[in-house]
């Protein structure tokens, strides 16, 4: 009775271990979307610098643009809360470039705590299969 026990144990806490590794994966992926967003942001950013003047193409949605005019190069940035500000090329660079780095990072530390959950999984795993083996248990 006593490995059954265990078994219910180890089945537990490697459902548990699979569902936070699922999440963290959700996690990470979200991330990158993120980062993607601010890699473009910061190369559409940069392409805009000396371009007053020049026309240019908009995207307004499902692969649509409309062509303007470049009028300055300020940048109008969202900060949170419905609220945005004007701000130059270089500030706005330079704000895209530490939110690459806090998402990076993020991502980084995500992906270490990803590689610990496999490896408790790797190692609570071979003794799980062992006693169910021996206790006629279907893994």
């Amino acid at each position: 009775m006593e490995s059954q026990q265990r078994i219910q144990e180890l089945t537990a806490e490697l459902n548990q271990l699979q569902q936070q590794g699922e999440t963290i994966s959700q996690q990470i992926e979200q991330l990158n979307v993120s980062l993607t967003d601010i890699n473009n942001a910061r190369d559409a950013v940069k392409a805009i610098k000396g371009s007053v003047g020049k026309e240019t193409l908009v995207p307004i949605g499902a692969g649509c643009f409309v062509k303007t005019e470049l009028k300055s190069e300020d940048v109008i940035v969202g900060v949170g809360s419905d609220v945005a500000i004007t701000r130059s090329i270089d500030e706005t660079t330079e704000t895209l470039s530490k939110d690459k780095e806090e998402v990076e990072k993020l991502i980084n530390q995500l992906t270490e705590t990803l590689q610990t959950i496999t490896d408790q999984i790797a190692q609570k795993r071979p003794e799980a299969e062992k006693l169910m083996k021996e206790n006629g248990v279907q893994p």
